[in-house]
């Protein structure tokens, strides 16, 4: 599927990509609130739109965190192997993450930042690829810095596989496929080995083909239940206009995604559990016993900016999303911004409002209307700094993607006509 081409410009980014547009309305004409930046190539600042914040202000935060998380030495999450590649380091459990590979990646190519993302993938490919055996096509989700895989057969956590495959597609359209590697061969070759699995061998597909979700893990007995915040619909619409293969399968994820994010928002707080049920009911695994995952805590965060990216980018669930967004940030601020943890009925407090949590709710205000509720939160996290100290490498990964989407910087870099 061929889409127009519109020219984006950062100036403290020092970045231009072609973005994607449809028809783009005639000028003064207003567009329904339902047609997102996929449809109109239209990125909105919501810091310049609500808050009076300049363009070139949120240039320079970008700018800035940028060179606190790849360059500063201090604070950096962004090492470089002496063999040419790079990895993202979880600097709380010393280890190297399919999750901050494939984020890392993604603000790469979203801040035109080709060296480092190639650096990267390579690091990726070579040490996490599965390149034979059962988990063929798949990451191992967890390694040493020397690129060890941990653990005796080490699986996948799916998150990462999402990020990656739409990190490629994105720089196959925007720096194209013609130097040393074919980003768009790889996000293809990703989404086809990952879904060529029938479970014999105890390895299962990355969706489940019947509820059309993508599982928890793809492995016998965690197949069959989900992480409400692996489910990014507005991935999964560009795949389904992108693949080369099971094209009718992905038609029907998104829509899946949504529903699934709509039945794990709770119906009062608005939270939603780590795990789920394929229904949207918070599940706990036999063998978890090191935290309760039916609460809301560490994965639940980035369901707000998921939430948000769909809404900014095809706008195709407003109406609920309106509502679970309106419930979450409503009970935030009756909580006073200060927990970070709870049941998902809201019991329970525990742990602090984090970094990461103050980006993943400002990003979800592009599904909100309440002006008020908007703005305070998006104060909230203009005046949050970036996290430092020992566990900044979460928490600091999903402020960095959230200042990208807030900001306008987070685009669909398309195929150009």
């Amino acid at each position: 599927m061929l889409f127009m081409a519109v020219w984006a410009f950062g100036p403290a980014l020092a970045a231009c990509g072609r973005t994607v547009s449809g028809n783009m309305p005639e000028a003064g004409v207003d567009l329904p609130a339902s047609k997102g930046a996929f449809y109109t190539g239209v990125y909105r600042n919501l810091f310049h739109e609500y808050l009076g914040v300049s363009p070139a202000q949120t240039d320079e935060k970008l700018a800035q965190l940028w060179r606190h998380f790849f360059e500063d030495p201090h604070h950096k999450v962004y090492f470089e192997a002496q063999d040419g590649t790079a990895y993202i380091y979880d600097t709380g459990s010393r280890d190297v993450r399919t999750e901050g590979m494939s984020y890392g990646m993604m603000i790469c190519v979203q801040l035109n930042k080709r060296a480092e993302f190639d650096k990267l993938w390579r690091w990726a490919d070579k040490h996490m690829r599965y390149a034979s055996g059962r988990w063929k096509g798949y990451f191992a989700w967890q390694c040493k810095t020397n690129g060890e895989k941990i653990g005796g057969e080490p699986s996948c956590a799916t998150d990462g596989e999402a990020y990656f495959i739409t990190a490629l597609f994105f720089a196959s359209h925007r720096w194209g496929d013609h130097g040393d590697i074919n980003y768009g061969a790889e996000a293809q070759r990703i989404l086809k080995e990952v879904m060529s699995k029938d479970g014999s061998e105890g390895v299962y597909n990355l969706f489940d083909r019947e509820s059309k979700l993508i599982t928890f893990v793809p492995s016998e007995g965690n197949q069959n239940f989900t992480d409400p915040s692996y489910n990014l619909p507005a991935f999964f619409e560009l795949w389904a206009r992108w693949s080369d293969t099971n094209s009718d399968f992905w038609s029907q994820t998104a829509q899946a995604a949504r529903d699934l994010l709509a039945k794990a928002s709770h119906p009062e707080t608005g939270l939603f559990p780590d795990y789920s049920t394929f229904e949207g009911r918070p599940h706990q695994p036999d063998w978890k016993t090191d935290y309760d995952a039916r609460r809301y805590q560490f994965d639940a965060i980035r369901c707000a900016m998921n939430i948000g990216m769909d809404a900014h980018w095809f706008g195709a669930d407003l109406s609920r999303q309106r509502r679970m967004m309106t419930r979450l940030l409503e009970f935030f601020r009756k909580d006073g911004y200060v927990h970070g943890q709870f049941d998902w009925n809201g019991a329970n407090p525990s742990g602090n409002y984090s970094e990461g949590m103050a980006g993943a709710n400002a990003a979800g205000c592009f599904a909100l209307e309440d002006k008020t509720l908007i703005r305070e939160n998006l104060k909230r996290l203009w005046n949050t700094p970036a996290p430092t100290g020992m566990f900044r490498y979460y928490t600091g990964m999903v402020y960095f993607l959230s200042m990208l989407h807030v900001t306008g910087n987070f685009r669909i870099y398309a195929p150009s006509v």
